[in-house]
């Protein structure tokens, strides 16, 4: 079942509309469709086989059409984007899947959306950067859900279908009265290690800090910081520094700090209702009170031990240094696992590499009487349609959707170039699950065992979603930055970010 505050009434009243008239040709967009709900057709069977329980016509029924995808360049839009010819074949439709660097697709989808016109008819909707901003502009897909007039998936959109309040986290925004994204995928921070050099090198590790050099469920942040100092010494050649964070100013260092500050005591920077759905005036912040300052101080001591190029690298970069030996342990999201584990990539391939939960917190670094947790955090990409569109084209785009989000083609894409998918099927699917453990041909399943562990309670950390969540990252950034850098204290840095946060607020 939907939660409860999913308007079910009004998913209910859209079950079973009447099939549109097919006379009337819309120009949208530079792209003529012309509607057919009811269409004859000879691939029916053939569409059965690549979507089982949809019938063939109402697949095809808006053929001739052409849908424009803005994505970001992750696997799964690279996977579709080769079997663009097959969506062809099953639905009539062209799709192009144009990608590139988030930052841009935010600029473009932002002034299409904004401006009220309908070049790209689909959009990569990441929960935060991106439908934070934007979730008033997109369609509600509510109006498409259970319409017996279009395809859908067999397995239905209910919560329990997705990881743990994945649903929530991409579709809903500051209320539930509309769902504007179905989870697409999901990257989830988890922690890297060269676990052939924990064991190489356990003795001597033991000799200098008076325990194992394991990495289990329960090391801390503390015991990283031990394991920094020993790699950054002379007696690990293999390696230039323990660990790589990626604090580049943004979404990289939002989330690398927040997982440090949640680990400690569940510290977040404000207090919603719920924090998976988000507000849009988030009211004061915490930054300021005695475990924001101690967070501050444990964050530069790490960063102090860690390698210095940490602040400006993002996900990318601080997989590139683990991937070429500069660091011995980083986190990072599960999707890079593939490249880790390709030897002609990577010198941490070859089973070099093993994967755990994100650090948790000290307990005697905790002030506020919290509990320490793995901070486990991540970023969902959903698929969201342009709210501008007519009816049908929403519609021919809904289409589009269903397909990229059916467990199907989720699992035809980790099979492939990877990611990380969003429904429960596959996730739980037996070839996924013996595909967890070594040897695999689907190497990012190595990473879900932790992950899947990581994005529940009491770990998980989702927000904070407000709509001024960028401007926020930024500011957030470059003042935690000045503070790990030596350039002004904790005591200051918690000042200016409580002043400067509750400000934009307008508290």
């Amino acid at each position: 079942m939907f939660n409860e505050k999913m308007s079910r009434r009004r998913f209910l009243s859209h079950a079973g509309k009447a099939a549109l008239g097919g006379g009337l040709l819309y120009a949208v967009g530079g792209t003529v469709i012309k509607p057919r709900s009811v269409l004859g057709s000879k691939d029916k069977k053939e569409a059965e086989k690549k979507m089982p329980g949809v019938e063939g016509d109402l697949w095809k029924q808006y053929a001739g059409t052409k849908l424009i995808f803005m994505s970001e360049n992750t696997p799964p839009s690279y996977a579709i984007k080769e079997r663009a010819n097959e969506f062809k074949e099953l639905t009539g439709m062209e799709i192009e899947i144009r990608q590139d660097v988030l930052s841009t697709v935010q600029e473009k989808v932002g002034i299409d959306l904004k401006g009220g016109t309908g070049g790209y008819q689909l959009n990569y909707a990441q929960d935060k950067p991106m439908t934070t901003m934007f979730a008033d502009y997109q369609a509600d897909l509510f109006k498409f859900i259970g319409d017996d007039t279009l395809p859908q998936e067999p397995e239905g959109y209910d919560v329990d279908k997705w990881g743990y309040r994945w649903l929530d986290v991409t579709g809903f925004f500051y209320n539930k009265d509309r769902l504007v994204a179905f989870p697409y995928d999901n990257a989830i921070a988890i922690m890297f290690y060269r676990q052939d050099l924990f064991e190489k090198y356990a003795g001597k590790f033991e000799a200098k800090f008076g325990y194992p050099l394991e990495y289990t469920d329960d090391t801390t942040w503390k015991q990283v910081l031990d394991f920094m100092k020993f790699f950054n010494g002379k007696d690990v050649p293999e390696i230039e520094y323990g660990f790589g964070f990626q604090g580049l100013e943004g979404w990289a260092g939002q989330l690398d700090f927040q997982r440090v500050f949640f680990a400690h005591g569940q510290w977040e920077e404000w207090s919603f209702d719920d924090p998976f759905i988000g507000a849009r005036d988030p009211g004061p912040c915490h930054w300021g009170d005695d475990q924001s300052i101690k967070n501050l101080y444990t964050l530069r001591e790490l960063y102090k031990y860690a390698h210095p190029e940490s602040l400006s690298w993002n996900w990318a970069g601080v997989n590139t240094a683990y991937q070429t030996s500069k660091v011995a342990m980083c986190v990072n999201y599960g999707e890079f696992a593939a490249t880790v584990e390709d030897p002609e990539q990577s010198q941490a391939a070859g089973g070099r590499t093993a994967y755990g939960l994100d650090p948790k917190g000290e307990p005697s670094w905790i002030v506020n009487g919290g509990q320490a947790v793995n901070g486990t955090n991540y970023g969902i990409g959903g698929i969201a349609i342009n709210g501008n569109l007519s009816e049908d084209m929403q519609r021919a785009a809904y289409i589009f959707a269903v397909y990229a989000t059916s467990a199907e083609i989720q699992k035809s894409v980790l099979k492939g170039l990877g990611g990380t998918p969003t429904r429960m099927s596959v996730l739980t699917d037996p070839e996924v699950v013996k595909a967890m453990k070594r040897p695999t041909t689907m190497p990012n399943a190595l990473t879900y065992p932790p992950s899947l562990v990581g994005v529940e309670p009491p770990h998980v950390v989702p927000g904070p979603k407000i709509p001024k969540w960028n401007e926020y990252s930024v500011l957030q950034c470059v003042e935690c930055s000045k503070c790990v850098a030596g350039k002004q204290s904790p005591e200051q840095t918690a000042s200016i970010l409580k002043k400067r946060l509750d400000q934009m607020h307008g508290v």
